[in-house]
């Protein structure tokens, strides 16, 4: 029985150890695979480490070279093998691992190198750097040259010990043509800028992508962003952008070409340019738009419509000139002469069919008040090179001025043009010039009228003012409160309409100098007319008058809103004036199809038809006193009127006398 449990005691270890080395001899298998593995995947990677075209060192902790890929030999044409053990800036061939025995690192430079700063970093904040720009002077082929290297690193741990793993990319020759190019564009630039033609680039959709500034200052934009994308096109001139748009078609199907157009630039100016179309290629020939080359030619088209009207004048004035012309020879042959030259001489067909110089200076002569010295003139002046300038009498009253000069021919004389002028018209037209100047010799004297009167305008209130204030002061204990009250109404009024009128004055100068400065900007009807009510109620209230503000719907307009203010300051204090006491003014505006309508209606005193054709004209010096003998300028409805015209509006009257009046001015919902 013992026997028995021995044996299967025995049986049982064997089991126990065939299963043991069973699965030991499966662990080796895995551990050989897995190793047969790593070692493959280092094979690989180091395959992969010495195929990779950028220089890759290995590291150790103390920035010992471990070991260092074949493309490391581009960047300092050192073997790899020579450069393993080494410290790395001495591995690289850096110049200031040479300055001492002891190698990288120990130089007065190296605290201070970049490379060594960086690995530093990578080691002790185990944080990897990328892309980082160096520039090192290296020994290359024993030669010391400055290289710039795009460097990158990061931390690696290998059998528990850090490491260091360093790409390095010699971008040198790179850097060096981007900073060629760099210059390239530059002297490009610097080419372009100063180009005194427009250099203009579009795209395929034929807005801008670049332009000079010659070209902008040709267009009047003040720098490339006010059109950087947007189309050129409503800059061209409506007739030219049909030949526009096909001569960018045929430039973009590979072509080319030359066209002359006007354009309207963004600041309103009109000129003439030139361009010289060209596709923009890239290198593989493909269009990537169209380059083209512009010149402002306004100077050669006026020079051209210049010549082409002197030459029109020169070819039609013997037959259009108002002035007779005659043409004579040395011999005293006629040559030519126009047909107003027959007109003003009467010449008869009878005498021209001749052809015959005798009876054409018979038939001159014979309609002469003195033609003998006439004669003796004209024989004179074949005698001489001089000019001559005078004047011939005729029998029937008429008088000819007559301009005579020498005919030279390569600098010799060979005649004498002659060109005469029937003055009596001249005559007329000084006649009008005198009228005219009549007419503004009267315009001054209307503006002399007009300080006059404002001078006088501007006294009467001030000593309104001063007499009631002299009053109060003097005598203040004398007067009632009800006296003092009344006083201080009359000064009140006076000061208001004083600083009115001088409003009116100041506006007026500055709209006869120019120097009114349009502003517009969006602005509510509605709330600039119950504004102005608002300040006009103290002065309506004076006289119990009720103004109102007849309400419509929300009205927006785009205009200056000063004007508008002023506009209807006046007219509002215009129909409180004209208005008895207890009366009422109303204040409408209604929306039509491209402006407002502003109506100020009251039920004052009205006025003829006379009157209501003079209220808007300076000359007249229309002024009335109001229901209270109120006083003046009227200088208010004229500036109205210019004020109008600026907006681009119409201003009247609809009035009859007894029944009021309605003043009515439009505004465009939006000024230009």
């Amino acid at each position: 029985m013992r026997n028995d449990e021995t044996e299967q005691e025995e049986i049982w270890r064997t089991s126990q150890l065939e299963a043991a080395n069973k699965e030991l001899s499966s662990e080796i298998e895995i551990r050989k695979k897995t190793e047969e593995k790593l070692l493959k995947e280092r094979d690989n990677f180091l395959k992969i480490f010495s195929a990779v075209p950028m220089g890759i060192l290995l590291l150790d902790c103390d920035k010992s070279i471990v070991h260092a890929n074949q493309a490391i030999y581009s960047t300092n044409l050192r073997n790899p093998t020579e450069v393993i053990g080494r410290l790395v800036g001495g591995g690289l061939g850096c110049i200031h691992s040479l300055e001492t025995n002891k190698g990288c690192g120990f130089s007065d430079s190296c605290p201070a190198c970049p490379l060594r700063q960086g690995i530093e970093q990578v080691v002790k904040e185990k944080k990897q750097i990328h892309g980082a720009e160096m520039n090192l002077n290296l020994l290359i082929n024993g030669k010391f040259e400055d290289r710039c290297l795009s460097v990158s690193a990061e931390p690696i741990d290998i059998e528990g010990h850090l490491h260091v793993i360093v790409a390095i990319d010699d971008i040198t020759d790179r850097k060096k043509t981007e900073e060629a190019l760099i210059e390239s564009e530059k002297r490009l630039s610097t080419i372009l800028e100063t180009e005194p033609e427009c250099v203009k680039i579009l795209n395929l959709e034929g807005k801008l992508e670049y332009m000079n500034p010659a070209g902008l200052n040709m267009i009047g934009a003040d720098n490339l962003d006010e059109v950087l994308g947007q189309s050129v096109l409503p800059l061209v001139n409506e007739e030219y952008r049909k030949p526009f748009t096909e001569l960018f078609v045929e430039t973009l199907g590979g072509g080319g070409g030359k066209l002359e157009f006007k354009v309207t630039g963004l600041k309103g100016k009109s000129i003439w340019l030139e361009t010289n179309s060209v596709p923009l290629r890239l290198k593989n020939e493909e269009i990537t738009g169209v380059l083209g080359i512009t010149r402002d030619i306004t100077d050669r088209k006026k020079t051209e419509k210049k010549l082409k009207k002197s030459l029109s004048l020169v070819t039609a004035t013997l037959e259009s000139t108002v002035d007779g012309i005659l043409v004579v020879d040395k011999k005293r042959r006629v040559r030519r002469f126009n047909k107003r030259f027959v007109e003003l001489w009467r010449i008869s067909d009878s005498v021209l069919s001749t052809r015959e110089d005798e009876k054409l200076l018979a038939s001159v002569l014979e309609q002469l008040s003195d033609p003998d010295s006439f004669l003796t003139k004209v024989e004179d002046l074949y005698l001489t090179n001089d000019e001559s300038f005078d004047v011939v009498d005729f029998k029937d009253g008429r008088i000819f001025e007559f301009y005579s000069r020498p005919q030279e021919l390569d600098g010799k004389n060979i005649g004498r043009v002659w060109s005469f002028r029937d003055v009596t018209k001249r005559k007329k037209a000084e006649e009008a010039l005198k009228e005219s100047k009549s007419k503004l010799e009267e315009l001054n004297a209307t503006k002399d009228k007009l300080f006059s009167v404002i001078a006088h305008d501007l006294r009467s209130p001030f000593n309104s003012i001063i007499g009631f204030s002299d009053l109060l002061i003097e005598n203040i204990q004398d007067f009632g409160e009800e006296e003092r009250k009344e006083f201080l109404r009359i000064i009140n009024s006076s000061a208001k309409n004083t600083l009115s009128l001088l409003d009116n004055l100041l506006n007026w100068a500055k709209t006869q100098t120019g120097k009114i400065i349009f502003k517009p900007e969006k602005i509510t009807l509605s709330t600039i007319i119950q504004e102005i009510i608002e300040i006009s109620n103290s002065i309506a209230n004076l006289k119990n008058i009720q103004l109102n503000h007849i309400q419509s719907d929300e009205i927006e307009i785009y205009t200056d809103e000063n004007i508008v203010k002023t506009v209807l300051r006046n007219l509002i204090s215009n129909a409180i004036k004209f208005t008895e006491i207890g009366g009422s003014v109303n204040v409408s505006a209604v929306a039509k199809q491209n402006h407002v309508e502003i109506t100020i209606s009251d039920n004052g005193v009205g006025m003829n038809d006379e009157t209501r054709k003079m209220l808007f004209d300076m000359s007249t010096n229309m002024t009335s006193t109001g229901t209270e003998n109120e006083t003046g300028s009227g200088l208010g409805l004229v500036l109205c009127k210019e004020f109008m015209d600026k907006l681009g509006g119409n201003i009247w009257v609809e009035s009859e006398l007894g029944k009021g009046s309605d003043f009515k001015f439009t505004i465009p919902f939006k000024a230009h």
